[in-house]
């Protein structure tokens, strides 16, 4: 992996050309794409396999030239955009969303991944007075945590390994956190719910071995929701819950525009939240590195990932611009 340069393309008349200020690592997704984590005939393999690989989907940047024919920006504007680590990008306006001035530019980066989990909250749902087990607190799944808060749910049970994102679980509004796989601590959380379940299972964790552990932590016609997608899907193995049980398995992904919830409508409403105060934010970027020590971002991301959740990539440490 390197840096590479190159000259952002003139915008046409539907177009923005913006300058990035930062970018935020999904660090899931980039690693299973960079280290070809995923079966040949997945989504993975057709989407991201070598030579069009680009790593990245979330950044905020600022306009710097507008096409003729766009109105809804200016040069100056913040943007959200959900496109690759690089310094510049020309692209079509109606992939941007404004970033209101209020909202830390920073924080503002995780606008990509509350999309992605509010597919899973749109489609579980996330109820008021519901319970909510989400399995994985890394980026996702942090994300997962406050909408299931900012739902009402009653009940919000998260399981990890790491110490850390259990932590930063708690402080975006977990209920109760539980340290270890399913598997290991199934006694610790049918004592939360009460019963032989939750109503709602979330697997942020796109781990296949997970799956079925998932199945078993799921109640009595509850819902399993795949919000992690793993890139060895056959490996994912069915198990006598889903008939016993009557479980319904739901898979989301970001692309799923459901009930009219397009990018920039859950953009909007994702900064809304923060705004108000109840999608909490803070903590969540552990690390930053200006993007020429890309390659220690990814060693970390790979090697020591449970020493870190949003790894940043800071884009005025070359422009010398103001963030």
């Amino acid at each position: 992996m390197q840096l590479e340069t190159f000259s952002a393309a003139q915008p046409r008349a539907d177009e923005l050309t913006v300058s990035t200020r930062y970018s935020l690592m999904s660090i899931g997704t980039e690693t299973t794409i960079l280290h070809a984590r995923y079966d040949l005939g997945t989504h993975f393999a057709a989407r991201f396999s070598f030579p069009q690989l680009k790593t990245g989907v979330q950044s905020i940047a600022v306009v710097t030239t507008v096409g003729s024919a766009v109105s809804d920006f200016k040069p100056g504007d913040r943007v959200f955009m959900r496109m690759a680590h690089t310094s510049e990008w020309t692209l079509p306006a109606a992939l941007c969303s404004p970033v209101p001035l209020d909202v830390d530019a920073k924080q503002a980066c995780w606008c990509g991944l509350a999309k992605t989990a509010f597919r899973a909250a749109y489609a579980a749902p996330f109820t008021l007075g519901g319970n909510v087990l989400i399995v994985g607190a890394g980026p996702v799944g942090q994300m997962a945590v406050r909408w299931a808060r900012s739902a009402g749910v009653q009940t919000i049970a998260v399981t990890d390994l790491a110490p850390l994102r259990l932590r930063l679980a708690d402080a975006g509004g977990a209920t109760h956190l539980v340290a270890g796989s399913i598997a290991s601590v199934g006694d610790e959380l049918r004592a939360i719910c009460g019963r032989d379940g939750f109503d709602i299972v979330v697997d942020s964790t796109g781990n296949p071995a997970v799956f079925a552990e998932a199945l078993s932590a799921t109640a009595m016609f509850g819902k399993l929701v795949l919000l992690g997608d793993t890139g060895y899907p056959s490996r994912q193995s069915l198990t006598s819950d889903v008939m016993t049980k009557g479980l319904t398995i739901t898979a989301t992904h970001d692309h799923h525009d459901r009930g009219g919830w397009t990018q920039r409508r859950i953009d909007a409403l994702f900064f809304q939240l923060v705004q108000r105060g109840v999608f909490p934010l803070d903590g969540l970027n552990t690390h930053e590195f200006s993007p020429a020590a890309c390659v220690e971002a990814y060693e970390l991301a790979t090697e020591r990932r449970d020493e870190a959740l949003g790894i940043l990539f800071d884009w005025t440490t070359l422009q010398g611009a103001t963030p």
